[in-house]
């Protein structure tokens, strides 16, 4: 685990995925750190899932880091996934910002290793 000031980072690997588990607070302190390692990621393998589950604030500098890293893994051919608990904060956050009609959501990281 690599901490950016208040997330902490941490990558695996499973088959046809790069799981990137964030932790803590992503804002602006820290989201362009966020950014350029997801970014590193991006294409390594098939689907990079994002594990939110430990992750307790996610302001629009955080949304902007999501959307940007879509963007990109569509643009190369993979795939992006978001774990978040479901009714957690940043569920619901991503629910105002109508980002889970755009995003592949899942509620279990099993799950998205399992759809990836």
């Amino acid at each position: 685990m690599r901490s950016t000031e208040l997330a902490t980072i941490g990558f695996g690997q499973a088959e046809r995925a790069t799981v990137v588990t964030i932790g803590g607070e992503v804002d602006l302190s820290n989201a362009d750190r966020l950014l350029d390692e997801l970014m590193a990621k991006v294409g390594t393998t098939p689907w990079l899932v994002l594990d939110l589950t430990g992750c307790s604030y996610l302001d629009s500098a955080g949304l902007r880091v999501i959307a940007r890293v879509d963007v990109r893994c569509r643009t190369v051919g993979s795939g992006l996934r978001l774990v978040v608990d479901p009714g957690g904060s940043i569920d619901r956050v991503l629910a105002m910002t109508q980002m889970d009609g755009v995003l592949t959501v899942d509620p279990r990281l099993q799950d998205a290793l399992t759809a990836a």
